[in-house]
């Protein structure tokens, strides 16, 4: 028989050849739905993890949806002291037991993690005074032991570093008082000498000389109490002296003037409470008057027609405290009235109609204590009994859920003022 000329063997090699790349391609087509490419799974930032956080918090809060409104924690004990951070909140019971909920990305509430706590949980006990920062926290022990926790950027903790702690972490002894800023803190000692650390480019440590103190660095004697704002600082004498110092772009320091201070400069006498809010103040003086100056694009301050007051002004008589936040206000009068100012897009007045006030209006009766943060307002009435309202997309509200509460709601309720309702 007569043979073809093509050649059997390049015939074979060529079919095995083609058999090799269909196998290739369907192993390489496996693989990369198995593995992914670099393309569809980069490595994550810092920026990445943070929202990769909040994703995972959604998801988890969507079971959340059964629970009820509110949900009340009873306590054996009743609050003796608040403080609200910029999305978070700490408080003290009467067993001296420190507790926290809302934010903790940073690790302000000093769980030893980054996870946000959406209901009251306890973080440590011995605690007579705390102070919630921007994103910081600090505590003063029963024996008065100086903690810090929580962001550090800046070295806002005076641990001499700027890594943030997700444990309370020691930072000095005989500390009467603390006020936790922004980026900075400050501390009195039981000699009533005052102490500050952390940011200081615009002199809100009241110090001529670094940038940043990671360090408790003195500032001043004789104070008996001080109050950390935006970027700008306020302290109270023994002798009832006001004094203020930082960043006055909005007239909040009260001097007459729009420039900046990078040490204590005299404001006024007679006083015996203050609140430096974000670029504006409030302070009360013995008669219980209440004067104001700063910021007061929406009406923060309560009072006056322009938007600005590089002087103090007076406001209203007959109050017994004030707290001042980001662009809302809320102050106790001597009868226990609670009235609230400023913005309330996110109802943090405790008003239903979600527009600003320029005016004080009424919002709960028989309240003791009252605590503001930027967007969200805690407050605790004379049976011991805490509310809180408006942001709660951290769970600073403390009621279990992430929606916006637009009038008081009950957090925390004592056992003895549940069984007399």
């Amino acid at each position: 028989m007569f043979e073809n000329p093509i050649n059997h063997g390049y015939i074979k090699r060529f079919f095995i050849f083609i058999c090799i790349l269909l196998c290739t391609s369907i192993l390489l087509t496996a693989c990369s739905g198995f593995f992914g490419s670099q393309d569809d799974n980069p490595t994550p930032s810092p920026f990445d993890l943070e929202e990769s956080l909040r994703t995972d918090k959604q998801n988890t809060l969507e079971s959340l949806h059964d629970r009820p409104e509110s949900i009340i924690t009873e306590s054996p004990y009743i609050i003796t002291a608040i403080s609200t951070g910029y999305d978070f909140t700490l408080a003290i019971m009467a067993d001296d037991s420190l507790w926290g909920w809302g934010n903790n990305i940073n690790g302000e509430l000093g769980l030893g993690n980054w996870n946000s706590a959406f209901i009251p949980t306890r973080i440590m006990g011995n605690i007579a005074y705390v102070s919630a920062g921007y994103g910081h926290s600090m505590a003063i022990s029963t024996d008065g032991t100086l903690w810090g926790w929580g962001w550090n950027g800046n070295g806002q903790l005076g641990d001499g570093t700027t890594y943030a702690r997700f444990y309370p972490t020691r930072i000095m002894d005989n500390v009467v008082a603390v006020a936790a800023g922004r980026y900075n803190t400050f501390a009195i000692t039981d000699c009533n000498t005052l102490w500050g650390w952390g940011f200081n480019e615009n002199g809100e440590l009241g110090i001529e000389g670094l940038d940043e103190y990671h360090f408790p660095t003195f500032i001043m004697q004789d104070v008996a109490y001080v109050s950390a704002g935006g970027n700008h600082n306020m302290a109270l004498t023994i002798d009832g002296e006001l004094w203020s110092w930082g960043w006055n772009g909005s007239g909040q320091l009260g001097d007459g003037t729009f420039d900046k201070r990078t040490s204590p400069v005299y404001v006024m006498s007679d006083i015996q409470s203050v609140s430096a809010g974000f670029d504006y103040t409030l302070a009360i003086t013995t008669d219980n008057d209440l004067w104001g100056f700063g910021n007061n694009n929406f009406g923060e301050l309560g009072g006056g027609a322009v938007d600005f007051h590089a002087v103090p002004f007076f406001i209203k008589e007959g109050i017994a405290a004030v707290s001042a936040g980001f662009t809302h206000t809320m102050i106790i009068t001597v009868s226990g009235e609670l009235l609230g100012t400023g913005q309330n897009e996110n109802g943090q007045l405790g008003i239903p109609q979600l527009w600003p006030r320029r005016q004080y209006h009424h919002v709960l009766s028989d309240i003791a204590m009252v605590s503001v943060g930027q967007n969200h307002t805690v407050a605790v009435t004379s049976e011991g009994v805490l509310l809180a309202w408006g942001h709660n997309h951290e769970g600073q509200i403390g009621d279990g859920s992430f929606y916006n509460r637009y009038t008081p709601t009950i957090i925390i309720q004592p056992i003895e003022s549940t069984h007399s309702t």
